[in-house]
């Protein structure tokens, strides 16, 4: 396939778009901030036929976040559309690459664009519901944090490695999540001032010796300090939480 337009690539594909721009639950809330926040949302772990979240345990795949929100609401209720639809973009983007990188493109411009108009900033996060290292995203020898220099990217991760990329690009921000197997790992992101997500039940005011602030009040985490726990209060999926279950601190 060979992009030409979004309405050309809607009719090729059945997607209505890749991106969304500040339209989802927790990505409305950067709206308060005077900001726009364009998200992608892929078919997280295997559901697609392939790994796209590579540091992922059997718990956090079992309550992802892929099965919340709108994605549990009174449209899920009209049939599985919006993880066919993910599933459609995942595959898209491991075996249509050029397309799909062209097609993003095109809706960050756009984006950049709007953001230009309401006089507001634009932060960009690729992975929602996927952990891929923004360096796949490249077209012609660039990846997509070379693009566009002038825009905030930040991702949360469970892989270590992921924030060394943070050295090489001033643009990219990453938060380290606590999957409840990693906790030595996370004692040592705090200790070389790397933030630190956390799923809670209830959520404290300290953490692991360190203060935990509100990572619902929005989500872009590169606004925060950087030795902090990112309290992130337990959302309802479409699986049950269970007791013996450490990805979540009861």
């Amino acid at each position: 396939m060979k992009f030409s337009n979004p309405t050309e690539a809607r009719r090729q594909t059945g997607v209505q778009y890749l991106s969304s721009v500040s339209k989802t639950y927790k990505h409305e809330k950067s709206l308060k901030y005077g900001e726009l926040t364009l998200s992608l949302y892929l078919a997280p772990a295997r559901m697609s036929g392939y790994e796209v979240c590579a540091g992922r345990t059997e718990e956090c795949t079992e309550l992802c976040l892929n099965q919340s929100g709108k994605n549990i609401g009174p449209q899920a209720e009209r049939g599985d559309f919006i993880n066919d639809s993910r599933i459609t973009k995942t595959k898209m983007f491991f075996e249509q690459r050029e397309f799909f990188m062209d097609w993003l493109i095109n809706e960050i411009d756009a984006a950049k664009r709007k953001a230009e108009r309401m006089t507001y900033k634009l932060s960009i996060r690729l992975n929602n519901t996927s952990d891929l290292s923004p360096i796949l995203f490249a077209k012609n020898g660039k990846n997509i944090l070379e693009m566009y220099p002038d825009i905030q990217f930040y991702d949360y991760t469970k892989i270590p490695n992921r924030i060394k990329l943070m050295e090489r690009y001033p643009n990219y921000d990453v938060t380290f999540s606590y999957t409840g197997y990693n906790l030595s790992k996370c004692q040592e992101m705090l200790l070389n001032k790397v933030r630190v997500a956390v799923v809670f039940k209830v959520v404290p005011e300290e953490f692991m010796g360190y203060p935990v602030i509100d990572g619902d009040a929005y989500d872009m985490r590169y606004k925060d300090d950087k030795a902090v726990i990112v309290g992130l209060k337990y959302k309802t999926v479409r699986n049950k939480l269970k007791s013996n279950f450490k990805f979540v601190v009861q």
